[in-house]
């Protein structure tokens, strides 16, 4: 995992079916299970506003929070990563 400072989080693009809103993926921290020796992946999906558009499925970007736009979206894209 990257650190960028505070707020700031790496994840990947899952979903942009919605206008001017990704769905981002973002792994938090993997561990190994001590009795099974399976990788356990923790992970969290965020809205993210991108205004114009450019960003597809797939792509790793860097996403930082904001003030509320709607309900659930309080992030924004600042960059690829």
């Amino acid at each position: 995992m990257w650190n960028y400072g505070i707020n700031m989080l790496v994840g990947t693009i899952i979903r942009d079916l919605l206008t001017e809103t990704k769905v981002v993926l973002v792994i938090k921290r993997t561990k190994r299970s001590k009795k099974y020796k399976k990788t356990i992946t923790s992970t969290k999906k965020y809205l993210v506003s991108d205004k114009d558009n450019r960003f597809r499925i797939g792509s790793k970007i860097l996403i930082k929070s904001c003030s509320p736009i709607s309900k659930r979206k309080s992030w924004f894209i600042v960059s690829m990563a």
